[in-house]
């Protein structure tokens, strides 16, 4: 009871201490459609065709720093767009002010007029993660007329990113555990899937990219990477990256990820829209080494060192997982070896 009693006190110290915040309405203007059957390469291609295309006052406008991110604006509503991968579908997300009219708008005319067939995005795990982005998003990109109340932990988040920078310098990929064949299947919500073909090479490869389940979510994605060997000769693989998150980095930030400490954030244009972010987990959190015990027991099997020198027969293929941070989720660097002493480099 006590530490409730201190938490609402701290909510209203937060909430008054600004009148213009304090007299706002209470809401929560977020909301998601998933648009069936079309991957976002090919939405956002239509998509922007669409925004270059139209000649009236309102439109679009690409934010851009950020992939696949629009702000609409007119006189009466204003809202952030962003488009997400969902394997063979597309989900968009959109926070708003109270203006916004979920099922008729700007965006669903668009989608109608093009033929799309979408509806409401009900996928919890995916609209907690797009919220984080934006949040994150707004507080570092000042996202014109939306605003975001100051993060309050972020000192200390701040620190444990210098730290982890810092120990990571002229270190391409830092892991205990050695390189190893994994052939167990994923259970994680697959959002997205590339593949190349290089023909010099005759060597496929297949990126496929995960949810995962546990906090860590919000920082990290998983990726695995099926390489396939078509040549008629061994190939000897090897790979590096410039950057991917090592188990130390995944547990360090996920557990100074205080967020539950956000109590109010703001959204919207004037007056300002009060939102409160404060979740039962602030009242009934679970004991840390719990929950930390459950990322590191997830993260781990994406954390092992990268391949060095792998044998890979002709016609059989490697998988490699690894993690990348989703704000600068960086390539995969793999050198082919072959017998006839050719070589062949591909950055995926």
């Amino acid at each position: 009871m006590k530490k409730i009693f201190k938490l609402l006190i701290f909510v209203l110290l937060i909430t008054f201490s600004n009148s213009n915040i304090a007299s706002a309405k209470i809401t929560k203007n977020f909301y998601g459609y998933q648009v069936r059957n079309v991957n976002i390469r090919e939405l956002t291609s239509e998509i922007n065709t669409a925004i270059n295309a139209y000649q009236g006052d309102d439109k679009f406008n690409p934010l851009e720093d950020v992939n696949n991110a629009y702000i609409y604006s007119d006189e009466n509503c204003s809202y952030f767009v962003r488009l997400y991968p969902s394997n063979k579908d597309t989900n968009i997300y959109v926070v708003s002010n109270e203006k916004y009219d979920v099922e008729q708008n700007e965006l669903t005319d668009l989608l109608k007029s093009g033929g799309y067939v979408f509806e409401k995005l009900d996928d919890k795990a995916a609209l907690k993660e797009y919220k984080f982005d934006f949040f994150t998003l707004a507080r570092n990109q000042e996202l014109g007329n939306f605003y975001i109340s100051p993060d309050l932990v972020k000192p200390l988040k701040t620190g444990m990113a210098k730290l982890n920078n810092h120990m990571a310098k002229d270190n391409k990929k830092t892991s205990v555990f050695p390189y190893s064949n994994d052939t167990e299947p994923i259970k994680l919500t697959q959002v997205d899937s590339i593949t190349h073909y290089d023909n010099n090479a005759k060597i496929s490869i297949t990126q496929n990219e995960y949810r995962l389940k546990q906090k860590e979510n919000k920082y990290v994605h998983a990726y695995e990477y099926i390489v396939t060997n078509k040549n008629n000769s061994t190939a000897t693989v090897s790979a590096t990256s410039e950057r991917l998150a090592s188990l130390k980095d995944v547990t360090t930030e996920s557990f100074v990820d205080l967020d539950r400490l956000d109590l109010i954030d703001t959204v919207g244009s004037f007056p300002p829209v009060v939102v409160l972010t404060a979740g039962t987990s602030l009242l009934c959190s679970v004991p840390n080494w719990i929950r930390l015990a459950k990322i590191t027991k997830e993260s781990k099997r994406y954390t092992n060192s990268l391949p060095e020198n792998y044998e890979l027969r002709p016609q059989t293929n490697m998988r490699v997982l690894v993690l990348k941070y989703k704000n600068n989720p960086k390539p995969v660097k793999f050198n082919f070896k072959f017998a006839d002493g050719t070589v062949h480099n591909i950055t995926f």
